[in-house]
């Protein structure tokens, strides 16, 4: 009664629990939480170091204050030592609202200390462990290129090994020439505070080495990466390529030589020929070979597709463009256009005017109306521009329009190959789809999408 009227006077709303067994103690812990223990030194049935141990044994960090008027202050010093947090007198409570406002506060600190202290252990652990399982190589750096930490599984120098890193210079461990390199680099990324990044054989292998500041400000990062087989396949990759772009040109020029001979003599067999069914026959001739030396220019056209980087372009700007150059050679189809969007900006590059071209071309290529028709639209959703380009031919069925997005049948040509191709390079999506839902033999509509490019 006396501690809950003390502890009254300076909280209004508290609970207070009595017990005195360590029976009741257990339960009392086990029920509920509790913010603090006040224990008298001497009870029938119960002992302030019984208290202790039980609260010891359930490792619970609780203020524990000693009030009692029956031990010296030799014996209080003692508990103290064993583990108390404070010790008061009953015919002196005066301290005891401030000494329990004092050591929950100091319990709650120590909580979040330990709470901090875990996160921080895990933290290490985890990133002890990704540094463990990486085959990198990283080496934090001063300014005058002594090396102050080092991680890696591996060596990168013949001279050192694990830990004989530490405290040597650039110099001592790299070839004069990329030490020069990394210490001029260093100089620059500690100046103008930007990643930079190199390539350098050694031993017959090549390392990519990125140079990246110190969240200290004060010392830099690099961490060297083997791309030998990276280097390897790029090296296999450009032969590959050369070898075929060198036979590309060979057929393509051969062919065309082919091609115009087999041209000349159908122009010659033509106006000798008087024999209307042979006439129609080398027409086809001719239009056969126009069409081949067509293909021919397409290919040779996208060769360089994979290898053009891309690079922020208006879509909108390009679309009138090809809408104008079409006009221009098509005067018998008329184009009506509708952009719902200006200033639409997307990766791409100039084979987007090609892909256009493409479209545009194949909507009238099948169309026999006397009045060829051509709708464009251009939207936008959240992510990316949405292009429509629809046209009043005899459509395309839903069987086919399968086969005409089939790579490996091919059905479509190189134009619709191609087009599927540069859609993809840009991220974007490539649909045939009817002008009329629903009616394949009202007409086709391409549906190009193309995400947005960050301004």
């Amino acid at each position: 009664m006396l501690l809950e009227r003390v502890v009254k006077k300076g909280w209004v709303d508290f609970e207070i629990k009595r017990v005195w067994t360590s029976s009741d103690l257990i339960n009392a812990l086990e029920s509920e939480t509790w913010d603090a223990v006040l224990c008298d030194y001497m009870m029938p049935e119960f002992s302030v170091s019984d208290a202790m141990d039980v609260i010891r044994k359930r490792d619970l960090d609780l203020p524990f204050i000693i009030v009692s008027g029956t031990i010296s202050d030799e014996t209080a010093v003692a508990m103290m030592k064993a583990g108390a947090h404070d010790y008061l007198t009953k015919n002196n409570l005066s301290r005891l609202v401030p000494a329990l406002e004092r050591e929950i506060n100091e319990a709650e600190h120590r909580h979040k200390r330990r709470v901090a202290e875990e996160q921080l252990r895990l933290s290490e652990r985890k990133h002890r462990m990704l540094v463990e399982s990486l085959t990198d190589t990283v080496l934090v750096l001063t300014s005058d290129g002594t090396i102050s930490e080092f991680y890696s599984q591996n060596s990168i120098s013949d001279s050192f090994r694990g830990n004989d890193y530490l405290s040597k210079r650039i110099t001592t461990v790299f070839t004069p020439i990329v030490a020069q390199k990394i210490n001029f680099l260093l100089t620059e990324v500690l100046r103008n505070k930007v990643n930079s990044t190199f390539e350098y054989p050694l031993h017959g292998r090549w390392y990519s080495a990125r140079i990246s500041p110190h969240e200290d400000h004060e010392r830099v990062v690099m961490v060297i990466r083997d791309v030998t087989d990276l280097k390897e396949a790029e090296e296999e990759a450009r032969q590959a390529h050369a070898v075929a772009m060198l036979y590309q040109d060979i057929t393509g020029h051969d062919i065309r030589n082919l091609l115009q001979a087999i041209m000349i003599a159908s122009d010659l067999l033509q106006a000798d020929e008087t024999d209307k069914s042979k006439i129609s026959l080398i027409h086809h001739i001719s239009e056969a070979v126009t069409e081949a030396s067509e293909l021919i220019s397409a290919v040779q056209a996208t060769a360089t597709l994979l290898s053009t980087p891309l690079e922020k372009t208006s879509l909108d700007f390009t679309l009138k463009s090809c809408i104008r150059l079409f006009n221009e050679e098509n005067k018998d189809v008329s184009v009506t256009s509708d952009m719902e969007v200006s200033e639409a900006v997307v990766n791409a590059d100039r084979f987007l005017c090609h892909l256009l071209m493409n479209v545009f071309s194949n909507a009238v290529k099948h169309n026999n109306s006397n009045e060829k028709k051509i709708w464009t639209h251009l939207g936008e959703d959240d992510d990316g521009y949405e292009l429509t380009v629809a046209d009043n031919g005899p459509g395309i069925k839903d069987g086919q329009k399968k086969n005409l997005l089939n790579p490996e049948r091919r059905s479509g040509g190189v134009g619709i190959l191609q087009c599927i191709q540069i859609a993809s390079k840009y991220g974007g999506k490539f649909e045939l789809l009817d002008r009329v839902d629903g009616d394949s033999s009202q007409g086709a509509k391409v549906r190009l999408w193309i995400p947005k490019a960050e301004v």
